[in-house]
């Protein structure tokens, strides 16, 4: 039964073809997108009881200012939290750092995460050895992913063997091993060890409004979920800590503490500006997938039904020669079951060979999971193969053989069919065209942002966090000075505030202004404002022959410092302009703090991405040692790969201890749009796959209806219509179901691209001209496609096309 369909191919290869081209490329488009979309959804699902763990995010609602909620959290809350709400069984305090790691002779920087002592109650973490009970009972004990145990030690029997974390001059015993997590974990890991008792002095385990980390706890009773959440929606004003109750109104307002599913972390955390994926744009990946797949169907099904007629004289014969009706239906299902195999192999074949690129494009791993794609592909085989089938093998097996081989055309659909088939190819170039708006609309934000002022130099300067080493910061000044002496390099200083790294934030006012401003601040050393590229627009800038410029410990002097502070700032302050902001005095929103004067006003800087908000700068000059300093290094004469291969080089004989950690400011801020790039490039193939598709179905439904009004062209040619004339009527009709499409397409990309661009804070205006474009490069190929067929038909003589009618 099967082999008629092989059989059928031949005679009609083209159509043929084209038929199998497209649902090929269709289920390639869609089995990509889905796995995908599968992987991106399955985040965190590896993991024992995720429904039952919650991220504590800290949101911020204060009065007269925007709304924002952060999943990095102070961690006062914790030892609260499992009195106040019974139903909270565990609470732990994660935090992740990139530390130097030693095992023997083996040096590396990886990410440690350090936590409670009932870290596993929360995270119950596939073992491979040990004891969960034991593995964290007490400082000194680490464990161990099964990656870092081969890195440190060569096999994952570790357990007893020793390392060195952070450079710490006590030595760590690895007390057990966790299975690897798969790439779409929210936590990654690989170096698990409890909080040293030391650290509980610190600020974020005493003071609101530390951003440092995370709180994850567990809930086993789903019911009790709303009661704990609405506990804490104002839970600073409850346990207010070392704060007073005018600071927490002034910092939260009406907001406070609020939890997230784990399962859905990852994609809430990108609403929020911190990491993950936008699930806006993975449900669309999908609308693509699916749409990809029903366009390539709709092509698929509509060329099938259209060449079926062709088969009404060979059903003729068959039932002639004593073929049954039912043997007939089970042929033409079993013919179109066949030819969709056929494509879904095709489809199979593409899937795999473009995962890898798909994978290098997007940051993804996802794999060709054949427990996933199997039963997908055999549903699309059976659903695909009877859709298609289901018209030839109930109505051409109905036809009359008598009347059949007497009449001289084919038997068609009518104008019932002929609508049908219209209508298809408008949802075909419909979806087309919203897709290739939208790529050209995430292009154009992608380059925009590439070339986005950001207030500093992206080029010529490197930074190197490696110098954040706590075992480093005795000899801050050293490194720097002999980084200096490397060949190529200009400037060499240190800061705490770099590209993505603004860590401190406090309230400022001015005297006898009872408003706070919210401001960044960090420390700034000689050369750091000439190595970042910083405008001055008013004022001056540090100067290291005046007194009270630079100092060892600027907080907590007793006198005055001076202060360099942004436009923002100025603005926030309600200084009329920059130059009135010069000689000013602001002083933090804490006790012993000194004043600051404010002795100069730079450029805005967007130290962040291009989603979140420019924010309000203020620096104090520093000399001397302070914690999380970077250095930064502006070279020219180079290229940035041979400097920072000097600079490595440099490193390994100044600091041996600590591994190099290098990277250029311009390929932080690439990262701000390659996501956004890489995305537009899924949507580009995507779009350029969708109008394939509706262009190869759009060639086979010309080419068929061509062939057979060949007699309307000979009789409108006999009646004295011109060649141009009959070509304008045949091309205008092909193509009128292009320009609904295009009426229909439009307003729908409209608001996507509207409500994806209100995620940046700087952004491409939404024109018309992505759409015009779109619109007249659906039109032009498809124009293409059908003039080639149509020219050819008219160009017969009208005695052939009579004779053929």
């Amino acid at each position: 039964m099967f082999a008629s369909g092989f059989r059928i191919l031949p005679r009609h290869g083209g159509y043929g073809a084209i038929n199998l081209l497209g649902l090929g490329l269709g289920v390639a488009v869609f089995l990509t997108m889905m796995l995908i979309v599968r992987y991106e959804y399955g985040y965190d699902s590896y993991l024992p009881g995720a429904s039952h763990i919650y991220q504590v995010d800290d949101v911020f609602r204060p009065a007269g200012r925007a709304p924002y909620e952060s999943s990095y959290i102070s961690f006062v809350p914790v030892p609260f939290m499992e009195q106040d709400f019974p139903e909270i069984s565990q609470a732990v305090r994660v935090f992740e750092n990139q530390v130097p790691v030693r095992a023997g002779d083996v040096l590396g920087r990886d990410a440690v995460t350090l936590t409670d002592r009932n870290f596993f109650s929360v995270f119950d973490l596939p073992l491979l050895e040990g004891n969960k009970a034991t593995a964290l009972d007490g400082p000194g004990k680490v464990v161990l992913s099964a990656s870092m145990a081969r890195k440190y030690f060569g096999t994952v029997h570790a357990i007893g063997r020793r390392m060195r974390i952070d450079n710490s001059h006590d030595e760590s015993v690895v007390s057990a091993i966790v299975a690897d997590t798969p790439p779409n974990a929210t936590g990654d890991f690989r170096i698990i060890a409890v909080f040293p008792s030391s650290w509980m002095d610190k600020w974020p385990f005493r003071n609101w409004g530390s951003q440092w980390g995370h709180i994850w706890v567990r809930i086993d009773d789903a019911a009790a979920v709303p009661r704990i959440a609405a506990g804490l929606r104002r839970y600073p004003y409850r346990h207010p800590g070392n704060w007073k109750e005018s600071l927490v109104r002034f910092t939260y307002g009406d907001g406070g503490l609020t939890l997230v599913p784990l399962r859905a972390v990852h994609f809430h955390n990108a609403s929020i500006g911190e990491g993950g994926a936008s699930r806006r744009l993975i449900d669309i990946l999908g609308l693509v997938g699916v749409a990809a797949l029903g366009t390539a169907i709709v092509n698929y099904v509509n060329l099938a039904t259209a060449r079926s007629g062709l088969r009404a004289r060979e059903v003729a014969m068959r039932k002639v020669l004593g073929a049954t009706r039912a043997a007939l239906i089970a042929r033409f299902m079993g013919d179109a079951i066949m030819l969709v195999g056929v494509s879904v192999l095709i489809g199979l074949a593409l899937t795999e060979l473009s995962l890898r690129w798909v994978n290098m494009l997007g940051g993804w791993d996802v794999a060709f999971d054949w427990r996933f794609v199997l039963p997908v592909s055999v549903l699309i085989v059976l659903v695909v193969g009877i859709v298609a089938g289901i018209y030839p093998a109930l109505v051409l097996s109905s036809f009359r053989p008598a009347a059949v081989l007497a009449a001289s055309r084919m038997p068609t659909g009518g104008r019932v069919e002929s609508m049908l088939r219209s209508v298809l190819v408008v949802l075909q170039f419909g979806f087309a065209i919203v897709l290739a708006v939208c790529t050209i609309v995430m292009t154009d934000q992608a380059a925009f942002v590439r070339v986005l002022d950001r207030g500093i130099s992206k080029d010529g300067v490197i930074v190197i966090n490696a110098l954040a080493d706590a075992g480093l910061t005795v000899r801050q000044e050293e490194i720097v000075r002999r980084l200096g002496e490397v060949p190529g390099v200009r400037i060499a200083t240190r800061s705490d505030m770099y590209a993505h790294y603004v860590n401190n934030a406090d309230n400022f006012r001015r005297p006898g202004d009872a408003r706070l401003v919210p401001v960044h601040w960090g420390r700034a050393a000689p050369g750091y404002f000439e190595a970042i590229g910083a405008t001055l627009v008013a004022g001056r800038l540090f100067d290291e022959h005046l007194g009270n410029d630079y100092h060892a410990d600027p907080q907590h002097e007793g006198t005055d410092v001076n202060v360099v502070i942004s436009r923002l700032a100025a603005e926030r302050f309600g200084f009329a302009s920059p130059q009135a902001a010069v000689g000013q005095v602001v002083r933090p929103d804490l006790a012993n703090r000194p004043c600051c004067r404010i002795i100069g006003v730079i450029d805005d800087i967007r130290f962040g991405d291009a989603h979140q908000a420019m924010q309000p700068l203020l620096y104090l000059g520093r000399t001397g040692s302070f914690e999380d300093a970077v250095v930064i290094i502006r070279y020219d004469g180079v290229s940035q790969a041979e400097e920072m291969a000097r600079l490595r080089s440099a490193w390994a004989k100044i600091a041996p201890d600590v591994p190099f950690s290098g990277q250029g400011v311009s390929d932080i801020f690439a990262d701000d749009f390659r996501s956004d790039q890489n995305y537009g490039t899924l949507f580009g193939i995507g779009s350029a796959v969708a109008i394939g598709i509706a262009c190869l179905g759009l060639f086979g439904l010309s080419s068929f209806n061509v062939s057979r009004r060949r007699h309307e062209i000979g009789v409108r040619k006999v009646l004295g219509a011109d060649r141009r004339q009959v070509l304008t009527l045949l091309v205008g009709q092909f193509l009128r179901p292009v320009f609904i499409a295009n009426v229909i397409a439009w307003p729908v990309a409209w608001v996507f691209m509207s409500r994806w661009l209100s995620g940046f804070d700087q952004r491409i205006a939404l024109t018309p001209w992505p759409f015009v474009i779109a619109a007249g490069g659906a039109g032009l190929i498809a124009l293409l496609t059908v003039l080639g067929q149509s020219a050819r038909a008219v160009a017969n003589p009208p005695a052939a096309s009579l004779r053929a009618g």
